[in-house]
């Protein structure tokens, strides 16, 4: 069953049109970036405005409030920011559940103290006793954000310079800076349409995201072009094959992670990663093999 069902998807990958596999992937490239231009300007509350990400608290400093809550009880995290906002303090607030225990997380701008919020949420008649809270300084923030940025722009730089050096050849060099680049574009609108912030964690899977697409398309590109057995249809399905043993036993890790971690450092880092796996499926089988099948077939 399971050899018939890759045999059928080898020939439809096989008769598809490369140009419409890529008009795909490009696709997917243009919306995510018009998401992005269009999520700067759009109304978002207590949220922040003209911004192009949605960022947490360690990149844009405030407080939290980390607080055990009991399993059963209901509890209606809209309703509590907008009653943090008729007090004029803005929030963002979730509940994190795990199969260990369950959180009310509440994060605040710099100027709310820890007293302002635990009073705020006694009145709603939440229990405060066993609870964490934490403080960031808006400059040391700013800090972590540049910083963040630099190591961003450093990890694509290098990335770029290592592809070039191996395989020394412009044509794979632009299909792998492609589909890295709508890797990370797609997962970043994914995560402001989920409205999922961008925090020093969820940078470190981003890091992790060139890593990982790079992996994947130096396969496909060094099965293709260097070896020389069998078709280029063959090749690519094989590289394909390949790769796809790779990202669902990954997925199926960083699902286990996501599902039963207690830690929101953990979690951040394996949503980004569960939203990557699944995009770079498509820049790498659609966008990039697409342009690599017409440079070998030429």
């Amino acid at each position: 069953m399971l050899e018939k069902t890759i045999k059928k998807l080898q020939n439809w990958y096989d008769g598809a049109d490369k140009r419409m596999l890529f008009a795909i992937s490009l696709c997917m490239l243009i919306l995510s970036s018009g998401f992005l231009y269009y999520n700067m300007g759009r109304e978002r509350g207590s949220k922040q405005e003209g911004e192009w990400f949605l960022k947490g608290m360690t990149l844009r400093g405030g407080n939290q409030l980390t607080v055990n809550i009991p399993r059963d009880e209901d509890v209606d995290a809209r309703e509590l920011e907008l009653y943090f906002d008729k007090r004029g303090i803005e929030s963002e607030i979730r509940v994190s559940t795990s199969p260990t225990e369950r959180r009310l997380v509440v994060r605040t701008g710099p100027e709310t103290t820890e007293q302002d919020m635990i009073d705020l949420l006694e009145e709603k008649g939440f229990e405060i006793v066993d609870y964490s809270f934490n403080r960031v300084d808006p400059s040391l923030a700013e800090g972590f954000w540049q910083q963040s940025r630099l190591a961003l722009i450093a990890a694509f730089i290098f990335m770029g310079i290592v592809v070039f050096f191996v395989f020394r050849d412009v044509i794979p060099f632009v299909a792998i800076i492609y589909a890295v680049s709508v890797d990370m574009i797609a997962v970043l609108a994914i995560m402001q349409l989920f409205e999922i912030p961008l925090t020093l964690a969820s940078f470190a899977g981003l890091l992790l995201v060139i890593g990982y697409s790079v992996d994947s398309d130096v396969v496909l590109v060094t099965r293709v072009m260097k070896r020389r057995k069998g078709s280029i249809s063959h090749r690519t399905f094989s590289a394909m094959k390949t790769t796809m043993a790779m990202m669902v036993t990954t997925l199926s890790a960083l699902v286990v992670l996501y599902i039963t971690t207690t830690a929101q450092a953990l979690r951040e880092v394996a949503v980004v990663l569960i939203i990557a796996l699944i995009i770079d499926f498509i820049s790498t089988w659609f966008g990039n093999a697409s342009i690599i099948r017409w440079w070998v077939e030429r």
